[in-house]
């Protein structure tokens, strides 16, 4: 019986799959240990034993995958390389950013533009990258896996690839969704292949909306900043004065701000909803207050330097809200994060029309790669990162990496500072939040995307008024001063801006107006 079994088991295929199962799980799997090892609140003891667990089952999980591959000689040497690089640039970005492929992370990954994903490929990782690719290749050539000859071998193998395939669809354990390879792959098929039902509800349809405002030359922006952080801000109370510009502005408010998420794709579909962020599972299943404003009859305009085509699952829609948009990456206006300065020669263009207008801006801001943000006049803090070397945060020393960023701040203190200049002499009010936050070495943390990483939700929020705005509408003003010290979140900008402009509607909360003297809920972060 057991000469039988010898005979019909290929005993050296499994035994390569096995190996290549543990090679994979200790260079890849061995940063998500470590990362999750950080959030357990238990003894040592009792984590390594619970950790343990978890990846004796991902490695029978990851054994699967390669005996799956065995069926063929021919796919498991695609199917192995390709476990190994996407292993490899998964386990890079998990340990050294602290970023994971979560499902609220594909629509970043697989959205991001080329120029972004250029700045985001360092030397370390094409190293890392290689040299996974190089153990993989290794491998392949010492065992010289060969296609089995039994039956039940290949039937085995088979199995095995259904198992694989049925994991990625559907994980057995829910603790395989937070290792790899089960988490990016599970996750890109939810992205590309879940649910999408996002047809949203016009809410201009929906609900009643008046305007209540009888002056025809009323503005209003909203200026969208990219990775922006309250501490960094000088006008905040930040050691660096890196808003010169914006401390001299006159009916300029600076609050505390908090944004909905701290991916891009998420805190934009919900700082245009009308529904919080204790519900940000709803916020693309209706139009925002663009659809609404467009309908009123406003002139609506999007501009930025960012390239989104693709990047938001709602994008079309958004998109489809205004009444025109200016859309970066290819365009003939300028290229994909080119510097914000240059959208301001068009912004002036814009603001030259007498009628009701709001445009927003979305910015390139802080963005990495920082040094790539801004002009080199504005490389006030030295010494900072080279901007066309192949490097991300994690290769930077602390002092590139903040006087880098700090750098990109000010530059975005110069952008509003023109802008609020183009707008002085007009009936207008301007609103900047960023989309998210940052971190800067933050236990280890870099970037955004990350799980439990509080910095990276707290933002600069500002509000400003023109001397006409002011004249206009005083008690609107002194409404938005009276909530001084408060932290402001992106929930409150729905309310605000149409509250603001004098639009009226059964679903505006003047409780998280800032143009309301009423109580204002505080949040806590």
């Amino acid at each position: 019986m057991i000469k039988f079994i010898q005979k019909q088991l290929d005993l050296p295929l499994i035994s390569t799959a096995l190996i290549f199962a543990l090679i994979y799980c200790l260079m890849f799997n061995t940063s998500v240990v470590l990362h999750k090892y950080e959030y357990y609140q238990v003894s040592f003891v009792s984590a390594i034993f619970e950790l343990l667990k978890q990846f004796i089952y991902t490695y029978i999980t990851v054994f699967i995958f390669f005996f799956g591959f065995a069926i063929h000689r021919l796919i498991f040497i695609i199917g192995s390389i390709f476990l190994f690089f996407t292993g490899a640039v998964a386990s890079y970005y998990l340990f050294y950013l602290g970023v994971a492929p979560t499902e609220k992370m594909m629509p970043a990954i697989y959205g991001t533009g080329v120029s972004e994903i250029s700045e985001l490929i360092s030397t370390r990782v094409i190293i890392w990258v290689i040299f996974s690719l190089s153990i993989c290749s290794f491998g392949i050539k010492h065992f010289n896996p060969q296609t089995p000859k039994s039956f039940f071998s290949r039937m085995l193998t088979a199995f095995c690839l259904f198992l694989a395939v049925n994991n990625i669809i559907s994980p057995s354990f829910k603790i395989l969704k937070s290792y790899f390879p089960i988490q990016y792959l599970h996750n890109s098929y939810v992205y590309f292949f879940g649910n999408k039902d996002h047809v949203r509800q016009d809410i201009s349809q929906k609900f009643s909306f008046q305007i209540t405002n009888n002056k025809e030359d009323i503005a209003g922006v909203l200026v969208i900043g990219e990775s922006a952080r309250y501490k960094n801000f000088g006008i905040n109370g930040y050691e660096r004065d890196t808003t010169p510009y914006l401390n001299k502005i006159n009916n300029l408010y600076s609050f505390q701000g908090r944004s909905c998420d701290n991916t891009t794709h998420l805190s934009i579909a919900c700082l245009f909803s009308r529904y919080s962020e204790q519900n940000i599972d709803k916020v693309k299943s209706e139009t925002g207050f663009l659809s609404v404003l467009t309908a009123l009859g406003y002139d609506t305009t999007w501009i930025s330097t960012q390239s989104i085509g693709g990047y938001y699952e709602s994008t079309p829609t958004l998109y489809d809200e205004v009444k025109f948009s200016i859309i970066p990456g290819g365009s003939l206006l300028y290229s994909m994060n080119s510097h914000d300065g240059l959208m301001l020669p068009y912004l002036e263009k814009l603001l030259e029309k007498k009628a009701r207008q709001f445009i927003t801006v979305q910015l390139s801001g802080s963005h990495w790669n920082y040094a790539s943000r801004y002009p080199e006049e504005f490389a006030k803090f030295k010494p900072t990162q080279k901007k066309n070397a192949k490097v991300d945060q994690a290769s930077c020393t602390k002092e590139e990496l903040i006087n880098s960023y700090d750098n990109s701040i000010l530059y975005t203190d110069f952008f509003l500072a023109n802008l609020i200049h183009l707008l002085k002499d007009k009936n207008a009010f301007l609103i900047f939040a960023s989309d998210h936050a940052e971190s800067l070495g933050e236990n280890g943390r870099l970037g955004h995307g990350a799980d439990f990483a509080p910095e990276q939700k707290e933002i600069p929020f500002m509000v400003w008024f023109s001397d006409s705005f002011k004249q206009n509408y005083p008690e609107l003003v002194n409404a938005v001063s009276s909530h001084r010290g408060q932290i402001i979140s992106h929930d409150y900008i729905f309310h605000s801006v149409l509250h603001c402009l004098g639009i009226e509607s059964e679903i505006l909360d003047l409780n998280y107006s800032l143009c309301s003297y009423k109580k204002i809920k505080t949040d806590n972060l």
